[in-house]
């Protein structure tokens, strides 16, 4: 049976070509499934610049189906993007449920009714692929070497050391020259995509195979074709290989030389290499310590050249050279991009730490805290107290959807805009109506803050708030009593028109008022069950006539009991309010 690595590393019957070879990825063509009532369904290559449909034989795709007009449609590719035409038929085209009026564009994932006819539109690669086949039976491997490719290393290095012929000399001397070039060009900086390239033609250089590919291990363990390149002269078709071939590389590291598959019986070379024309084949593993990375397979037709044994031992240190560069590039790549996401990291911490108020508000008969504790993603937690001329204090505690960047910039915003409007003395439930909108306007669909905001006038006592989809504040009474400051509706930014209402609460002396992000109700512990309501309810009661400071020290320590070490993945956002006189 023929299988496949796919692009996600399962086995399939679909061979897959090479995603980096620029040649590779242009070639596709666009495939007809023709199904008629009665008949099998039939596949028609989009191969040339056009192509007729309809009843009659002269058509370049005659279709038995009484209820289509002789020339009934036509699909025109002269441009590169394919066109459907219906032919003025008698019953028309339809195009994804639609009759078409006039030429309409075609693609991938179309189908098409003419008459009774569905035709479904799909693409199919034209490149060459590479077919992994499992062998039909185990036959005698006598004219099959495998090789452990540590030893063929080692002794491509060792053969200086000792008396050689001069004939075996020469051949040793231009094995180091050219393990020495590979090695010299693979000190320049390239991109992994132009060092694949770039390793196989130096292999093609010196060995002269007709075909070859390089293929790489994915995080799944599978491997993925992703360099293929063919002599001159060489029909460009699919690659078959044994199963055994790649079970013998990857998993027991050897290099593998069939030295005549005319004769040979082994690996089923009858089955899925002889029956190429192949006349000597071999791989090696990309190997680096324990860890294969790939393989390299080359092989000749025709029976041009036969490989022998020292070109294996050639072929297995220039995929232990290569591998090492490889291995070194994904290294240098993997701290690339830690340092950048840490970069950005910082530079996110440091717009939501701008964020922040730089000190917490002065009224005669109230006091305020806000801390944040970031996690080690930056998310879009914010608070923030804005002092109205009149000497009423908007509190505001926020969360804005996602992490880094893009979530410190949209807390900006927000926070830009909420200042703007609260400076024109927009009560809280008008606030998260304009904020709503905005949000909506200016992000993406998937992206949303849960907002609160209230507005406190410490003459009075009295808080009055509106609750876009945010966590519900708790109320805490001085007799330990405790009411919940519900939501008035949506997050902002999830459906445009939002109108929001509000509600009032009026503080006694003693009473505390808590705002927090779900960093702190959420936080898991080693069974991955959550801190939750009720445990942070139980802290601030319990201390709620502490001072504000010693109440956000004690949900700090709750959390860090509970969690028991587990990192925290989110922020700790904690806002207090308390009237005192």
């Amino acid at each position: 049976m023929a299988t496949a690595v796919s692009a996600a590393g399962a086995q399939t019957r679909k061979a897959i070509t090479s995603p980096r070879d620029p040649g590779l990825d242009s070639d596709s063509v666009l495939v007809l499934t023709v199904r008629v009532a009665g008949e099998a369904p039939r596949r028609v290559l989009l191969d040339r610049k056009a192509i007729t449909l309809g009843r009659s034989s002269v058509s370049d795709l005659p279709i038995a189906d009484r209820t289509l007009s002789r020339a009934h449609a036509k699909i025109d590719n002269t441009t590169g993007q394919p066109v459907l035409s219906d032919l003025d038929s008698r019953n028309g085209t339809i195009l994804n449920g639609r009759r078409i009026a006039g030429p309409a564009p075609i693609q991938a994932g179309d189908r098409v009714v003419i008459g009774e006819t569905l035709i479904e539109i799909g693409m199919e690669s034209t490149a060459p692929q590479v077919v992994i086949e499992e062998p039909l039976r185990e036959k005698s491997l006598e004219h099959t070497l495998f090789r452990s490719s540590n030893d063929l290393v080692r002794q491509q290095r060792e053969r200086s050391g000792r008396g050689l012929g001069t004939a075996e000399l020469s051949r040793l001397n231009e094995s180091l020259r050219i393990l020495n070039e590979v090695s010299v060009e693979l000190l320049n900086d390239l991109p992994v995509s132009r060092l694949l390239s770039v390793i196989l033609d130096k292999v093609f250089s010196y060995l002269e195979p007709d075909r070859g590919f390089l293929m790489l291990g994915e995080e799944s363990g599978a491997l993925k074709p992703e360099v293929m390149k063919f002599a001159d002269g060489i029909d460009p078709s699919d690659i078959r290989l044994s199963q055994t071939i790649v079970r013998e590389v990857v998993e027991n590291r050897h290099g593998v030389l069939m030295l005549d598959t005319k004769t040979s019986t082994s690996l089923s070379a009858a089955d899925s290499i002889r029956l190429q024309g192949v006349t000597s084949c071999m791989a090696a593993p990309l190997f680096v310590g324990e860890k294969v990375m790939g393989l390299i397979y080359l092989d000749v037709r025709l029976g041009r050249k036969s490989f022998n044994e020292d070109d294996l031992r050639l072929l297995s240190s220039l995929a232990n050279t290569a591998a090492i560069k490889l291995e070194n590039l994904r290294l240098q790549e993997a701290a690339a991009t830690k340092q950048l996401i840490e970069r950005e990291m910082a530079l996110a911490w440091e717009v939501q730490r701008r964020l922040l108020p730089e000190r917490v508000p002065v009224r005669a008969g109230a006091e305020f805290l806000g801390r944040t504790s970031p996690s080690r993603t930056v998310s879009g937690d914010y608070y923030d107290f804005f002092e109205r001329p009149d000497s009423r204090v908007d509190v505001v505690v926020a969360d804005v959807s996602g992490k880094g960047m893009a979530a410190s910039i949209l807390a900006a915003s927000v926070q830009a805009a909420f200042q703007a409007w609260a400076g024109e003395n927009f009560a809280p439930e008008s606030l998260c109506t304009r904020l709503n909108d905005m949000v909506y306007r200016r992000t993406n669909p998937e992206k949303f803050v849960t907002f609160f905001t209230g507005l406190f006038d410490a003459r009075v006592g009295t808080l009055h708030y509106t609750n876009a989809g945010h966590n519900p504040g708790i109320h805490v009474r001085r007799d330990g009593t405790i009411a919940l400051l519900n939501a008035h509706g949506t997050p902002l930014g999830l459906f445009p028109g939002q109108r929001y209402s509000a509600s009032e609460i009026a503080l006694e002396k003693g009473d505390l008022v808590a705002l927090y992000t779900d960093g702190i109700t959420e936080a898991a512990d080693p069974k991955d069950q959550e801190f939750g309501l009720e445990r942070l309810q139980e802290i601030l009661v319990r201390n709620r006539s502490r001072e504000l400071e010693e109440i956000e020290q004690s949900v700090g320590e709750g959390l860090a009991e509970f969690a028991s070490g587990i990192p925290f993945h989110d922020d700790r956002t904690l806002v207090l309010l308390r009237r005192n006189a």
